[in-house]
């Protein structure tokens, strides 16, 4: 495309403006922002934020809870129960019906890294102890655990790893090089692939560039995923997959490929669920997975009244009526992803601080948002489903998420490594042991507890190692 071409498509999508340092690039920097330019179709995009930026809430006044037929918390759950879905999930895996997908394409703004989170040490005992390494030795057990259970079945679980454009390479490279070779895991079952990118925009709906040839970008949300799954929709089918467990890199305690869920899914004929944990808090910062005209989906907290949000449970007074907080952790059967991945969905405003050069060619570092990102969510899907269901989990077993440096306290490496502790410290303790707690007085916390997830998934198979046994922290069992 000429340069006189280019002119005149931006000036018809209002966006001359990206043109105004072209003169004094060299050669190669005006070939790259030509070429991402290109990238973009610059009516859909400036149609998107014309349709999607300033667009008010739904009305969610018509909001009601997921119903109690199509909702399960694991603290009501019998024994009998949770042996059956744990069963159901188990023979799913041994028959190479389960796929998860993480969802490792976020910037980590927040989090101040220079690297993706993923891949980040989170400072355990453990000596690999980034988040995807504690997610495949987590895959790599249970297949262990379901090929002894069904030994004339393959076992495998195929793993889908969604990047984005600058979390790609780090994140490949961690893993093929640290994580797999590490874990036990065949690299032939693990799948890479990348969600899409979309411009930022100032508040006026102008396009912002980064530098003089380079536009400002930013992944497209983890909605994102089904417009860049769509592709490998054929390859999972060919796989035998069936079901897909989606989840956030993120999440210290996630369970990944977890069978208590995916065999309860399965036992419901679910096409989507949610996993979420419940909100106890109701002015809480976290989406609530309810129904809005008896049709599913996650409200923002934001959009909740106040009493609303406060309203109790009439059948159990003790909680909230809309207490299931979203996790973005989900279940999807594959037909159901073959239906969903072809519908446009909607994209959501987030105001942002974005860098940006001012109009002397000067890089500016703002202090508060200046401008949008348009983003897609996981769970816009949900109204799309015939059988949606609900998975509530304690929150201290399964939910701590990386959002945040260590100077804030909450959300953070610390809170994330302190949580794993304790969340093994009750393993060892429901399994007879007994933990001393260290003999430092200055340790960041009494009780340093690990179990390698080659040793055990979620808890099981220890008493073997610790019952009857007092042992001393700092403790690491594998």
């Amino acid at each position: 495309m000429s340069k006189t071409d280019l002119e005149a498509k931006l000036e018809a999508a209002g966006q001359s403006h990206l043109l105004r340092f072209y003169d004094e690039l060299p050669k190669e920097q005006q070939k790259h922002l030509v070429d991402q330019i290109n990238v973009f179709d610059m009516d859909r995009v400036c149609r998107v934020f014309k349709e999607y930026a300033h667009v008010k809430p739904d009305d969610v006044s018509k909001l009601t809870p997921i119903t109690a037929d199509h909702y399960a918390s694991v603290s009501t759950q019998s024994k009998d129960d949770m042996d059956r879905y744990w069963q159901a999930g188990l023979k799913a895996i041994a028959h190479g019906e389960v796929a998860v997908i993480v969802l490792a394409g976020g910037q980590a703004t927040r989090l101040g890294a220079d690297r993706p989170k993923g891949t980040l040490s989170i400072g355990l005992l453990r000596e690999r102890d980034s988040l995807l390494d504690l997610q495949a030795a987590q895959i790599a057990k249970l297949q262990k655990i379901a090929q002894t259970a069904y030994p004339d079945q393959p076992s495998i679980i195929q793993w889908f790893v969604m990047t984005s454009m600058v979390t790609s390479e780090p994140t490949e490279a961690h893993l093929d090089t640290v994580v797999l070779p590490n874990e036990g895991l065949d690299r032939k079952n693990v799948h890479y692939f990348s969600q899409g990118e979309m411009p930022c925009f100032t508040v006026d709906g102008k396009l912002m560039l980064q530098d003089k040839h380079r536009l400002a970008t930013s992944p497209d949300g983890n909605g994102g995923l089904y417009r860049a799954l769509q592709p490998l929709l054929p390859k999972m089918s060919e796989l035998g997959v069936k079901y897909v467990h989606v989840y956030c890199v993120d999440n210290i305690l996630c369970r990944v490929a977890d069978p208590h869920f995916i065999g309860y899914c399965i036992e419901k004929n679910a096409d989507c669920a949610a996993k979420v944990v419940e909100k106890i808090d109701p002015f809480e910062a976290v989406g609530i997975v309810c129904a809005v005209d008896g049709v599913p989906r996650v409200v923002e907290y934001s959009e909740i009244t106040p009493e609303l949000a406060q309203l109790k449970d009439s059948a159990d007074p003790t909680k909230l009526a809309f207490r299931a907080g979203n996790i973005a952790n989900h279940f999807f059967t594959v037909d159901f992803l073959k239906n969903v991945c072809s519908v446009a969905l909607p994209f959501h405003p987030a105001h942002k601080k974005i860098p940006y050069v001012d109009d002397s060619g000067e890089l500016i570092n703002p202090q508060k948002p200046n401008g949008i990102k348009m983003e897609q969510f996981v769970f816009d899907v949900f109204l799309h489903s015939k059988s949606f269901y609900v998975w509530e989990v304690p929150r201290d077993l399964e939910f701590s998420p990386l959002k945040n440096a260590d100077v804030a306290g909450k959300d953070c490496a610390a809170t994330c490594r302190q949580d794993l502790w304790r969340v093994h410290h009750h393993y060892v303790k429901a399994a007879g042991g007994k933990v001393l707690p260290e003999d430092n007085p200055d340790a960041e916390v009494p009780f340093r507890v690990e179990i390698d997830p080659s040793l055990s998934y979620a808890g099981e198979d220890l008493e073997p190692l610790v019952s009857g046994k007092t042992l001393q922290s700092p403790l690491s069992l594998n």
